[in-house]
């Protein structure tokens, strides 16, 4: 499996897309930096950053706070969309069948690579924000939002805990995009589809006769990252959050194993 793993990152460092993602998730990181030196000279920002507002370590959080549920999972949704169906747009993965390599293994491989680019496309965003912060506003104890003052280190904490729940709704939407990956053979079909699943779900939850449906939706559960503000940290939203995450990934690899003999 492990060399299925190397095979997928060799041939995603080979695309322009994978660096240009992760390009632009750095440079996305500076300009919030730059938007929160701007929000600095608003007085009723107060009200919603709290006395917080001037702390470089309030960058990164800001920046996973918005991009959680919108920026991030566009990148993970293409990066697992064409995780198969880009191996059978060039012709290679009947190949890769014929080397006697089970498509199990293959799957495996490219989710695994699935988790290493969600893990390192929110630690390239949480470390170009938090190193623009840092070196624009320095770093300082400042009290957040619930009115708790917080240290360096317990700033350290909050932005840690952001990073790895974040990541983990990543994992589930490249999750998601690699079940679609593996019933298509075009790559922007299989992004279309991916996007449009991110898309549809939020609209499906605000309309009214399906309100209630929506906490059933993986996708209601980006927004959680916030909640780490509520220092100390409220678990039982964050928690309720992995469970759905959980779930939905068992369901999503149930419907590969399950349907994708059938297509190759």
């Amino acid at each position: 499996m492990w060399t299925c793993v190397k095979w997928e990152w060799r041939r995603q460092f080979r695309q322009a897309r994978f660096w240009g993602s992760l390009a632009a998730l750095a440079v996305l990181g500076v300009l919030f930096a730059y938007g929160y030196g701007q929000m600095r000279g608003q007085a009723d920002i107060q009200a919603i950053l709290g006395r917080a507002v001037g702390n470089g370590f309030f960058v990164p959080i800001l920046a996973l706070i918005l991009c959680t549920g919108v920026i991030l999972p566009f990148f993970a949704s293409v990066a697992g969309a064409d995780l198969v169906s880009g191996e059978r747009q060039l012709g290679t993965w009947n190949i890769l069948l014929t080397q006697g390599i089970s498509p199990w293994r293959l799957y495996l491989g490219k989710w695994w690579f699935g988790v290493g680019y969600s893990v390192l496309a929110v630690l390239v965003l949480a470390v170009s924000s938090l190193a623009s912060g840092i070196a624009w506003f320095g770093i300082h104890a400042a009290a957040i939002p619930s009115g708790v003052v917080v240290g360096p280190m317990g700033f350290v904490d909050i932005v840690a805990l952001m990073v790895g729940y974040a990541a983990a709704g990543q994992i589930v939407v490249v999750t998601m995009s690699l079940l679609v990956s593996a019933f298509s053979r075009l790559t922007v079909s299989a992004i279309v589809v991916a996007v449009g699943i991110l898309v549809f779900l939020p609209m499906l939850g605000d309309i009214p006769f399906l309100a209630a449906t929506q906490r059933f939706f993986f996708t209601s559960y980006f927004s959680r990252v916030g909640d780490v503000l509520g220092y100390p940290v409220d678990w039982m939203p964050l928690v309720r959050g992995l469970e759905v995450y959980a779930l939905y990934m068992v369901m999503f690899w149930a419907a590969i194993l399950w349907f994708q003999p059938f297509r190759d």
